[in-house]
């Protein structure tokens, strides 16, 4: 190891001791160690060069007092530790605590760990850890198929397998740069690492040998706790139960944000040539001048209010904007820029009675207040408030604010500071106001998540690169513990290019967080700067969000002790190895039912969607259109009002109607979309969207069961709707109840019953007779997913829809059976492999000359009658292939690979080609 020579190895064990609170571990060099057993696959391996432990890392700054941890080890319960054991074998030493095993070489001081529950070492040393007076150093090994993430906001990642990654706070937004580090990495083998640590580190995944991993901390010691389990969800729950809980996001937040500083600048006429002029309603141009950049010009000083014939120019102008538009806006940030606060008055009350007018304005609106931070939030002299400094207590109790956002101006300092502020930001919030904390901000570190959401940092908008490097950033947080992520709506800084507009918020559309930072870029940074085609394709996603809240507010709530919302592929289908690696970096699950692939490059088709499973059946959401998993698929049409969005066959998603804001949620009705095919259910959770209450107990879960045939089949149809457990403040619970089942036939009759009695419905003779009506049913022909895509989409789906009466959620169990029920359609990809009408397709060979390190490239001849082509490369299939050649891209240097292939017709195949074999030329830094 490069350095080695200046770094102390810790030497043999000497003794483990078991004590009345931990296991000592005295090494020959001198070092000591402790073992604090947390749970029965939780522990803390600390080992000191003085031998004095703390109990919690020392901060960057002295006044900082947030900790990392939740919990002070002798906090947690003691039966797993009085229940474990130390046994002293000839070469080692062996700690049991019940579903897992330690142990420590005695020569080699290397640690060593199993879990009984798998039967399988899961973690293994490769050498002693070194250590020096600023730093220190632990090697591991790795498998050939062991995947690693975490790390925390790491831009452009999210599989770390043979790179490294930076726990640094680089205040770096674009790819490869740290927005928010995190010292928690995890193995798809089965444990996890949290990094003890306030210092910035290095994790080597394997970028200089395959075999190990070598992570680092600038420290003189090794602090860690250790997390053994099995499944991701239980990794990231253990993580949550060391670090805290997420934060449970209120409704208003998974709506769009609008940001900008409205309290600052000046509006000055000029011609529509000029750089930068903004045509207003009175339709003329203006061009906005900071206060020192005005010189003599003659302008409009903006405001919150418009109190000052500055209309137009005011928040509130913004806020009708998007009424005007029919845009969904959750909240709004009305002093987002350096130096803008919130008032022009002669004092900071009068400054904080400003604010409070323009909250009232937004809340009468259904928008709720938020702020920006580039400072301290408390008055230096609390009896002697200034004009210009802040008051956090009074701008939540009496301004009725709701959020903020913590910038890099005031926490870019991150690490330990970064923690300590937002945390005060939350105890400050809990001791002025009723409402649930949220925050948002950059910088962050292991814990963060129990007081904030994150943001990626400033990128400038208008480049494919912005969207690109974004979904794998997004998943990758979500894997570090992170699930509240978000980034700026066509980025905060450029623009002007309609199709990134539209392509941005399309996928954004299934991201927890949509925040348009307006102010600061060469157009302005609404869903309605572009032309009527844009407002509309944006205004369709927007509104598609909203309908989708109940299922989004339930996987948000998953999302706080387990899965995060926005998932990588493998946390639904953990099989498919694909899932782990870069292949899959630009998909997602959004909850378990949404597979979402963006579109981040120019043009209309998508290319590389991994449909996961042999087994499963994905359908197209916007056509209904059925396709056989276990593929990748290609050339996929993407007109620019759509982007790919699957749902996964069986799914069931609650619905709610289309909306603006929270307050525009009929909750008198409850709405559920059915894809039905065998097996499945959906646990509905909901609380009061805007309190903590939920943290003690008042909430309500609803779970819904279906038995289905399965897809394409013709048969019974069992839906089981429970009664509702729980309840909250407000809870509206006489609610009616709106079926929307995907099907390919009608029926002729239903059978409904409440709490085992038969409730008689109808069939209506129409859909206005539907509509009209309770307890019927109708078969729908032109059934729109989304009505906002009418002008854009005639893929027209059909669905059996079944309305009943408005009834008690809580204390009423619905049963719905329907006979001969079928949803058949064509499954585009399912093909019998023993129905050969085809040709195999000849010369299928590689390109030599078109062969790099990265890069092998194939071709072949054309095959008549054939629709289109697949290739099996490595064990997966790509499909849909309509060219006769092919280049694969972003192999590893100097690799051996495979590929046959086949033509396609319908629903018959020809035989597979035989094997071709192709390999990457060396790294080119080595030729």
């Amino acid at each position: 190891m490069e350095g080695a020579e200046d770094l102390n190895v810790v030497g043999g064990i000497q003794s483990i001791i078991k004590r009345d609170e931990d296991y000592l571990i005295n090494f020959k060099t001198g070092e000591k160690a402790k073992i604090y057993i947390i749970n029965n696959h939780v522990f803390r391996y600390y080992v000191s060069p003085t031998g004095v432990f703390l109990d919690y890392p020392i901060p960057n700054n002295p006044d900082d007092v947030a900790k990392i941890t939740v919990k002070d080890v002798d906090d947690y319960d003691k039966e797993a530790f009085e229940k474990s054991s130390i046994k002293e074998l000839n070469k080692y030493y062996r700690i049991d605590i019940n579903k897992v095993q330690i142990q420590f070489d005695k020569i080699k001081a290397t640690m060593t760990v199993f879990d009984y529950r798998t039967k399988r070492e899961v973690l293994k040393e490769s050498n002693a850890l070194l250590y020096s007076a600023d730093k220190s150093i632990q090697s591991l090994y790795q498998g050939n198929d062991e995947y690693f993430f975490g790390g925390g906001m790491q831009n452009g990642r999210f599989s770390h397998k043979g790179n490294v990654i930076y726990i640094l706070n680089t205040n770096n937004w674009v790819d490869g740069g740290v927005a928010s580090p995190c010292p928690f990495y995890w193995s798809s083998k089965g444990y996890g690492v949290l990094r003890n640590t306030w210092q910035p580190g290095v994790y080597d995944f394997g970028s200089k040998s395959p075999s190990k991993i070598v992570t680092t901390h600038n420290e003189d010691h090794f602090d860690a706790f250790f997390i053994i389990n099995s499944q991701p969800s239980e990794i990231l729950r253990d993580y949550y139960e060391l670090t805290g809980q997420p934060i449970l996001m209120p409704e208003y937040a998974f709506y769009q944000a609008h940001l900008n500083a409205f309290n600052r600048d000046y509006w000055v006429k000029v011609s529509g040539k000029t750089p930068g002029a903004i045509l207003f309603e009175d339709n003329n141009y203006y061009k906005k001048y900071k206060p020192n950049e005005i010189g003599h010009k003659k302008g409009i000083l903006e405001s919150l209010n418009g109190e000052k014939n500055n209309y137009q120019f005011s928040a509130r102008a913004m806020i009708d904007r998007y009424k005007k538009h029919d845009m969904p806006l959750g909240w709004f940030i009305p002093n987002d820029g350096y130096g803008s606060g919130y008032g022009q008055t002669d004092s900071l009350d009068g400054d904080i009675e400003n604010l409070k007018q323009f909250t009232d304005y937004a809340t009468e609106n259904g928008v709720e207040v938020a702020l920006w931070t580039e400072s301290n939030l408390s008055p230096a002299d609390p009896s002697h408030p200034k004009k210009g400094e802040r008051d956090l207590s009074k701008e939540l109790s009496v301004a009725k604010v709701v959020a903020l956002k913590c910038d890099v101006a005031w926490i870019g300092s991150g690490y330990s500071f970064g923690l300590n502020a937002v945390d005060e930001v939350t105890k400050i919030f809990v001791s002025n106001t009723k409402i649930r904390p949220m925050i948002i901000m950059v910088d962050g570190w292991a814990g963060t998540q129990r007081y904030s959401g994150i943001w990626s940092g400033d990128q400038t908008g208008g480049q494919w690169e912005y969207i690109r490097f974004h979904i794998p950033t997004y998943i990758g947080t979500g894997l570090s513990g992170q699930p509240i992520v978000g980034s700026d709506m066509d980025g905060i800084y450029g623009g002007k290019e309609k199709e990134v507009n539209i392509r941005d918020y399309q996928w954004k559309t299934f991201t927890p967080l949509q925040l348009n930072m307006d102010g600061w870029g060469n157009i302005p940074k609404t869903p309605f700067s572009f032309d009527d085609e844009a407002t509309s394709v944006n205004r369709a996603y927007l509104k598609l969000k909203s309908m989708l809240m109940p299922y989004n507010y339930t996987i948000s709530h998953e999302s706080i002790t387990g899965l995060p919302m926005l998932r990588a592929m493998f946390l639904e289908f953990p099989n498919e190895i694909i899932a782990y690696t870069k292949e899959c970096q630009y998909q997602f699950m959004w909850g378990p039912y949404i597979l979402v692939a963006p579109v981040y490059k120019e043009g209309f088709k998508r290319d590389g969607i991994f449909l996961p499973d042999k087994k499963q059946v994905w359908i197209d959401y916007f056509t209904g259109k059925k396709y056989q998993g276990g593929k990748i698929i290609n050339n996929f049409a993407t007109p620019l009002w759509k982007i790919p969005v699957f749902i996964k066959d069986g799914a069931i998603i609650p619905m709610t109607n289309p909306n603006n804001n929270p307050s525009e949620i009929d909750r008198s009705n409850r709405t559920i979309t059915l894809y039905p095919n065998n097996q499945s259910k959906f646990e509905v959770y909901e609380d009061d969207g805007v309190s903590s209450d939920y943290l003690n107990g008042h909430f309500a879960t609803t779970e819904i069961v279906v038995d289905a045939p399965k897809s394409n089949k013709n048969g019974h149809l069992l839906i089981n709707i429970e009664k509702t457990k729980g309840s909250y403040m407000g809870m509206i619970k006489e609610r009616t109840t709106l079926l929307q089942i995907m099907a390919s036939n009608d029926v002729n009759h239903i059978k409904v019953a409440m709490n085992g009695e038969t409730l008689q419905v109808t069939k209506a003779n129409d859909f206005e007779d539907f509509e009209r009506s309770d307890n019927t049913y109708y078969f729908k022909k032109d059934f729109e997913v989304n009505p906002y895509l009418k002008s854009f989409n005639d893929a027209l789906q059909t669905v059996l829809l079944i309305k009943i009466q408005r009834l008690d959620i809580t204390s009423n169990h619905l049963q719905i059976k329907i006979k001969h029920f079928t949803n058949s359609y064509r499954v585009l990809g399912e093909y019998e492999d023993d129905n050969i009408t085809l040709k195999t397709p000849d010369n299928f060979k590689v390109l030599a000359d078109d062969t790099s390190p990265t890069k092998i490239s194939l071709q072949w001849s054309p095959v008549i009658g054939a629709n289109y082509y697949e290739i099996e490369k490595d064990n997966i299939i790509y499909s849909n292939l309509d060219t006769t050649q092919l280049t694969f891209e972003d192999f590893e240097y100097n690799t051996q690979h495979l590929f046959r292939m086949r033509a396609i017709k319908d629903d018959g195949v020809s035989e597979w080609s035989d094997y071709v074999s192709a390999h990457t030329l060396e790294d080119p830094g080595f030729i």
